[in-house]
């Protein structure tokens, strides 16, 4: 009597993207060495003949086949299907392990994971590959929101032959940055199929949450219309990561090795600096005697509770061997004060030396070593106008007055964080910087007002000589009639400035009801229509008209801009009349509040691009550079005083190769090579209607010229190797520049 097979039919399984693999296994005894003969079978009939073919291993699988059949594409048609398996020796039924009624959903998808508060992952209807599959999204068990799954994601295209859009992003709320863990799962809209690969958990600190997501999410939340524009905007906003200790620590690694290549670079040797621990009692007479009775070439004086990195000395005798003052460097809070860095955290990563931003705001800290002869002179100082309580008000007097007296090229910034101390609380310095910094001014020439704001900060009103020198503003349009009348009203309603002209440059407009406002312009004072046909050039145009004019000064001013409040003009003049200024930019935000220009970092995303933007107007920034008057390598157009003189000595813009996009930049940067600083206000706060005269999709010939615009201003300036001195080179040079890390480079970038 013949022997029956033997065999399981275990499952049905996925296989990839597509396809459905059926697995068991088979077994013959009267011919042990051979594979076995099977056959499918679904409620038509037998489908056809199969091997099982593979041996099992181990001594357990002794004498077994296994089989991996892909079933054939007529049983994934959507339709429940009866499977079995057959020996075809006997035509007996293999026994089962899985449910014989096989009907596969259609609805394949899966969470890939978060990244920076964002929930990524695809799904997608077998059925109709080409539409889109909605995504309900669910946080701790509660219905947060629907998405849609339209992504193109060449990864999906590759693996089922589609145009692969069946990706999503989900910008997790605002109120899951509380620190505590959440759930978050997925299920397929008007069903209760979960995606697979959740739930997933999350905790997310509130320190993450920049106030531009906040913004953004409440934006979402109130306009449900604009979901997919909002979640994409989200999905690419990156989290405060400077607040992340876990980050920082990672980040502190990479650091820490440039730091032992550059260290190991040092020759040695070098200026005799001593360091003095600042006592937390004593007196400020006693305690200054001690540091001047001390030799040594140069001093540090160490805050309590501070400590100094081991590179720190090596390093500033590098520096100081140059005839260097004044050497600081980036600094820390390290609670426990060990030396393995667990617990750093809140790093101050410092721009190059920057006096203006400095009378504003003590940036550097009292992270500094300064030469002897500069500290006496300091002390000194301190001495004539101050009479500090006590040793460690002396110290901070005399550190600020050693700054704000020495000159700019006797700086030096360190960019690696060598100083640990406290976590950064009330300045002691602070107290009397109003005077210092007066009396600085006071003997430099300049009469100019000081005023406190905020915490810490001082505002330098720059004094407008009498009479105050004329100036032109300069506002170029096509057609939008609207937007120039609100421009033009912003700036009757808000402008006191004695001497104010304004010439409007029409380029081509057609609008009939622009027309008519234009020659309505065309008979008020104080205010010229010049008419500009032709191509728009936005760098030809404005060399016309300023070679044309005779004001000392123009205003370069977008018709999309407008002033709201007083004294914009009057604060952007203050600054430009000074002698070694070649230009000046204000502080322009979107109607949202959030900074749409805060100057321009040089380097940023390969080209150039707006700094300050991951900030709300009235946000202090990283290390208040949001909400004090500093030096910038550039700003935008949109809003820029310069002396005319200044303007045409560089050659104006450069019409032949930035015709709208960069000319600015290059400008500046022009300016600087001539030995010019550009400053940037925030004291001078207006309005930008960006998006309104800016199309949301560019045509073709206008990705491509503006991709040839910044390779032109790449190749000029050499962008590769130019790192902005006014820019922290530990700060990203990514699309929020001061909220996230820049990860350690291999050589360092020359100074522009």
């Amino acid at each position: 009597m013949a022997l029956p097979v033997q065999g399981v039919f275990e499952v049905v399984e996925r296989a990839g993207v597509s396809s459905w693999i059926a697995r068991g296994w088979a077994f013959d005894a009267e011919a042990p060495d051979a594979p076995v003969r099977l056959r499918l079978r679904c409620e038509e009939g037998v489908l056809g003949e199969f091997l099982a073919d593979q041996r099992r291993p181990g001594a357990d699988g002794a004498g077994r086949w296994d089989f991996a059949l892909r079933l054939p594409d007529r049983l994934t048609d959507g339709r429940p299907h009866w499977l079995s398996i057959l020996a075809a020796k006997d035509g007996r039924e293999l026994p089962r392990r899985t449910d014989s009624l096989f009907h596969p959903s259609p609805l394949l998808g899966r969470l890939d994971g978060i990244v920076d508060g964002t929930l990524h992952g695809w799904a997608i209807d077998e059925r109709a590959p080409g539409q889109p599959v909605d995504v309900v999204v669910t946080i701790d068990g509660a219905r947060a929101g629907v998405v849609t799954g339209d992504l193109k994601r060449p990864d999906l295209a590759a693996a089922l032959g589609s145009d692969g859009r069946h990706g999503f992003c989900f910008p997790l709320p605002a109120a899951l940055f509380d620190g505590r863990p959440h759930h978050v799962s997925a299920r397929y809209a008007n069903t209760d199929r979960a995606l697979e690969g959740g739930p997933l958990e999350v905790l997310l600190p509130p320190a993450l949450l920049t106030a531009r997501r906040r913004t953004l999410d409440h934006r979402q939340t109130r306009h449900r219309e604009a979901l997919e524009e909002g979640r994409l905007i989200l999905a690419r906003e990156p989290l405060n990561h400077l607040a992340d200790p876990d980050g920082y620590r990672r980040w502190l690694a990479a650091h820490e090795a440039v730091i032992g290549v550059r260290v190991a670079a040092v020759p040695g040797g070098g200026p005799d600096i001593r360091v003095h621990p600042v006592p937390t009692t004593g007196d400020a007479e006693g305690f200054a005697a001690v540091v001047a009775g001390s030799g040594g070439d140069a001093v540090v004086l160490l805050e309590p509770g501070a400590r100094l990195h081991p590179a720190f000395l090596p390093l500033v005798q590098e520096a100081m061997a140059g005839g260097v003052e004044i050497v600081y460097c980036d600094d820390d809070a390290d609670e426990d004060g060990g030396d393995d860095g667990g617990r750093r955290h809140s790093p101050r990563f410092k721009p190059g030396w920057d006096p203006d931003r400095y009378r504003a705001f003590p940036y550097t800290g009292r992270a500094c070593a300064i030469a002897r002869h500069r500290l006496a002179g300091a002390a000194a100082g301190v001495a004539r106008r101050e009479r500090p309580a006590d040793a460690l008000a002396w110290a901070a007097a005399a550190v600020d007055t050693a700054l704000l007296t020495v000159a700019p090229e006797r700086v030096h910034h360190l960019p690696y964080v060598l100083h640990h101390g406290r976590a950064w609380t009330e300045d002691p310095a602070l107290p009397g910087r109003a005077v210092r910094v007066r009396a600085c001014l006071d003997g430099g020439g300049v009469r100019a007002d000081i005023e406190a704001y905020g915490q810490g900060r001082l505002r330098v009103r720059w004094p407008l000589p009498d009479p105050a020198p004329a100036v032109t503003l300069i506002i170029p349009t096509r057609d939008q009639g609207p937007l120039l009348k609100a421009c033009l009203d912003s700036v009757r309603a808000t402008v006191r400035y004695p001497r104010c002209d304004i010439v409007v440059v029409d380029n081509d407009s057609r609008d009939p009801a622009t027309l008519a406002l234009l020659d309505r312009l065309s008979g008020e004072p104080d205010l010229r229509v010049r008419r500009w046909p032709g191509a728009f050039n936005y760098a030809a145009l404005h060399n016309a008209v300023v070679a044309e004019l005779r004001t000392p000064y123009v205003l370069l001013l977008n018709n999309d801009v407008e002033a709201i409040e007083p004294g914009w003009l009057e604060e952007m003049m203050g600054h430009a009349v000074r002698s070694e200024v070649g230009a000046v930019g204000a502080k322009l935000l979107y109607p949202d509040g959030m900074i749409q220009h805060g100057g321009v970092i040089v380097g940023q995303q390969g080209g150039a691009d707006h700094a300050q933007t991951a900030f709300r107007d009235g946000e202090d920034g990283h290390l208040h550079g949001a909400m004090v008057a500093q030096n910038v390598s550039a700003v935008t157009a949109a809003c820029m005083v310069c002396r005319r003189a200044d303007y045409l000595a560089v050659g104006g813009m450069d019409a032949a190769h930035l015709q709208v996009a960069f000319n600015d930049v290059d400008l500046c940067l022009k300016l600087r090579a001539l030995g010019r600083r550009i400053i940037w206000t925030p004291h001078a706060r207006l309005l930008h209607r960006e998006s309104a005269t800016r199309k949301a999709l560019r045509s073709p010939d206008d990705a491509v010229r503006e991709l040839r615009e910044v390779e032109w201003l790449r190749a000029t300036w050499r962008l590769d190797r130019f790192a902005d001195p006014f820019h922290s080179p530990n700060l990203s040079l990514g699309p929020l520049s001061h909220v996230d890390f820049r990860w350690p480079e291999p050589e360092p970038r020359r100074q522009g």
